[in-house]
């Protein structure tokens, strides 16, 4: 069984893990601050959506999401696996990414030790000096996950533009369909680049998520 855990106050993690949670069947879905943990048979899985950066996920820094998994453990000791679907997770300029520094701030003695953490891949040009975004949208319930290597995010984001706008008559217009079908159809027209794109549908999401 998986429990959703969202950040709320930004009116889009909460209805897309809703519509993921919706796709998984048995699972549970709440914000990360209001829900309190509980008992639920069978929990294995704690899986997070929320803004992500090298420094914080659901606006909590490694150590403050050991806590928060710490209290559904005490709960459920049977959770194995905490799941990470956000932004940048795997990617840093310096030091560590978000992910690394969560999982190797869980020692030999501590309740999450042997923790399975799971989040979406790096770049392939490896974790650090890269960046990536997670599209994701509730109509289609389709998502792109675009990563890019560079200093700064510039290259990340001419990717993301492709996904996020079309040409109209008078410039560029917002696209507003499903992202996958988008994403298929940038990958086709730009067989040469530096850039990756993964994508689908949100019943393969999960699937695409790799052990940290």
């Amino acid at each position: 069984m998986i429990q959703f855990l969202f950040q709320g106050g930004h009116g889009s993690h909460g209805p897309r893990a809703q519509a993921l949670s919706n796709l998984t069947p048995g699972s549970r879905c709440g914000d990360i601050d209001l829900t309190n943990p509980s008992t639920l048979a069978g929990l294995d899985t704690l899986t997070f959506w929320g803004h992500g950066d090298q420094y914080k996920l659901c606006g909590k820094t490694p150590r403050e999401l050991h806590e928060v998994i710490k209290a559904w453990k005490q709960f459920n000791p049977g959770i194995n696996t905490v799941e990470i679907i956000t932004c940048n997770a795997r990617h840093c300029t310096t030091g560590d990414p978000f992910t690394t520094q969560l999982k190797n701030g869980i020692g030999r003695f501590s309740s999450l030790y042997g923790l399975k953490i799971k989040a979406l891949p790096t770049s392939v040009g490896g974790k650090r000096n890269a960046w990536s975004i997670l599209l994701a949208e509730t109509n289609f319930n389709s998502w792109c996950y675009v990563t890019a290597p560079g200093a700064n995010d510039a290259l990340l984001m001419q990717a993301k533009s492709l996904i996020d706008f079309d040409p109209g008559p008078r410039g560029m217009i917002s696209y507003r369909g499903d992202i996958a079908t988008k994403a298929n159809k940038v990958i086709s027209a730009n067989p040469t680049r530096q850039w990756t794109m993964n994508y689908g549908y949100f019943n393969t999401l999960r699937a695409c998520l790799n052990v940290v």
